[in-house]
């Protein structure tokens, strides 16, 4: 969750938090009312992926995939979509990150996917 605050001179800032997410029978849930950050191994196939959660209006998370050296795939389900239509390719190479931001507008019922960075 989101944290805003406003300092003493006025300014706004914003605190994130994180939360490490496992992978259980090839199912991913991200509960965006505990974080909005996931960090993730990628050490199974993930044939679910859920985002759950969402309030009502908009919401951003960001996953970071770390690869296990073992090429992997996901099924991101109809709620995503990506540009052009296409889904990333995840990284394979051991101990090296994917990191990927989703967007919802309309409360979680669709997502749009982002590529942030791959293969660091």
């Amino acid at each position: 969750m989101s944290n805003w605050s406003r300092d003493l001179l006025g300014v706004d800032s914003l605190s994130e938090v994180s939360e490490s997410a496992t992978i259980s029978t090839s199912t991913l849930v991200l509960n965006v009312t505990a974080s909005n950050i996931f960090y993730v191994s990628l050490n199974s196939a993930i044939t679910t992926f859920t985002i759950s959660g969402a309030p009502t209006g908009s919401s951003a998370l960001t996953l970071i995939f770390t690869a296990d050296g073992t090429p992997r795939s996901v099924t991101w389900g109809s709620a995503v979509t990506w540009s052009a239509a296409t889904a990333p390719t995840l990284t394979s190479t051991a101990n090296k990150r994917d990191v990927f931001s989703f967007l919802t507008l309309n409360g979680g019922v669709n997502w749009l996917g982002f590529t942030g960075g791959q293969n660091y």
